[in-house]
């Protein structure tokens, strides 16, 4: 229903849904079965309302419908169901009348796809910001000409995504509130002015010395598939934290750093050596008893050049709670390279549960500058996996 050229920020104010059942079946269970919705209830209610027509008509609940019906279906600027979004929690670490950066949780869509039409961050800050009266999700600017610009921006407020991550995936996501800043961010990315440093926890022990890796990669629902033609160039610089040999196995602590920007690219390039990320059963990875039962990417840090503001600006997201447990209780039950690695700066890098809201955004001068897998992977010198240009893609390994 949602295509690759689609605008992926865009509002949902009228969802047209073609039935395919072959049977005639109530409307409200066609629906429930069909799409997202917290309950069949809130559904119900929705037909009720008049906000759910079936050939154009006003319809009831316990109506039929069969292949060849169109229902329709008004939406509130938000989901359709704006009390639940009152009951999230999201974080923003960065605000000012023209952008956004959200802290996003993990399991959270970024986006509408397939039958998640309305449970997704960007539904919830049309909400915040169109419905909900706006106002920042931060605090009061306490400069008078932000706050002047605020006042002006907020009428006019849509929420633009600047770049996607995935559903697991937690840290920094900047959104665009205008769409001049949109554009210009975006064609950052595209020009690789950007840069993004990523943190995860792989299998096995990386080598130390190993500072990118180069593999030619594609799209696939699998690394097989990932890997075979048609690939394109990809890099990812990498940086190895810390290493740890713990009852349940031997992991690494990983710094990533897309030099390009592929589909996946972090977690088919560390699988496609034979060192997937820890839960990322997509790319061989494996579930861990006492892991977090999902795969582990943490978008730590992104640095851009504001298009309002003229200079740079470097923002950073504490890595989420059950990832911080998790390092601790990797380096007190088992084994830890850490104070072989010869970087000093590792170790007060690494944040406490404590020291959580110290996720920070920094602002500086302007600044425009700013195959297979184990068995088949060979590293062409110590530093080095793979061998390819990558001059050519644009930074940002989640779109």
């Amino acid at each position: 229903m949602i295509g690759r050229n689609r605008n992926l920020s865009e509002r949902r104010e009228l969802l047209e849904v073609p039935v395919k059942a072959i049977q005639a079946v109530r409307l409200d269970l066609y629906l429930r079965h069909n799409l997202v919705w917290k309950s069949r209830g809130r559904i119900q209610d929705l037909i009720r309302r008049g906000q759910i027509t079936v050939n154009g008509k006003k319809a009831k609940p316990s109506q039929t419908v069969r292949g060849g019906d169109r229902i329709e279906i008004r939406l509130s600027l938000g989901t359709g169901v704006p009390e639940d979004y009152h009951e999230r929690d999201v974080a923003a670490i960065y605000e000012d009348p023209w952008l956004l950066a959200i802290d996003k949780p993990a399991g959270m869509l970024v986006h509408p796809v397939g039958k998640h039409l309305y449970d997704t961050l960007i539904n919830y800050l049309h909400f915040r910001y169109r419905e909900a009266g706006g106002g920042d999700l931060v605090t009061e600017p306490r400069s008078a000409a932000l706050r002047k610009a605020r006042r002006q921006v907020d009428e006019s407020t849509a929420p633009r995504l600047c770049h996607r991550i995935d559903r697991d995936t937690t840290g920094i996501l900047l959104v665009a509130k205008e769409a001049y800043v949109h554009r210009e961010v975006q064609r950052q990315f595209q020009d690789r002015h950007i840069s993004k440093e990523y943190w995860t926890i792989a299998h096995g022990l990386l080598p130390t010395r190993l500072e990118e890796i180069s593999i030619p990669i594609g799209e696939g629902k699998d690394l097989r598939e990932a890997l075979e033609p048609p690939v394109r160039p990809a890099r990812t610089r990498i940086e190895v934290l810390d290493r740890f040999s713990a009852p349940n196995g031997d992991f690494t602590l990983v710094a990533a750093r897309p030099v390009t920007g592929r589909q996946n690219q972090i977690r088919v390039h560390l699988a496609a050596i034979g060192h997937p990320i820890a839960g990322d059963v997509r790319y061989g990875g494996r579930l861990v008893d006492g892991f977090p039962q999902r795969y582990l990417l943490h978008a730590r840090r992104v640095r851009f050049l504001h298009p309002r503001l003229k200079c740079a600006v470097e923002l950073e997201a504490a890595p989420p709670v059950d990832l911080v447990h998790l390092i601790e209780q990797l380096r007190t039950a088992g084994h830890t390279d850490r104070h072989r690695l010869g970087d000093g700066a590792v170790e007060s890098d690494l944040v406490t549960v404590d020291d959580r809201e110290e996720s920070s955004a920094v602002l500086d001068q302007p600044d425009h500058g700013a195959r297979k897998n184990a068995e088949r992977g060979q590293a062409v010198n110590p530093t080095s996996v793979g061998g390819v240009d990558a001059n050519d893609d644009r930074l940002d390994p989640e779109r």
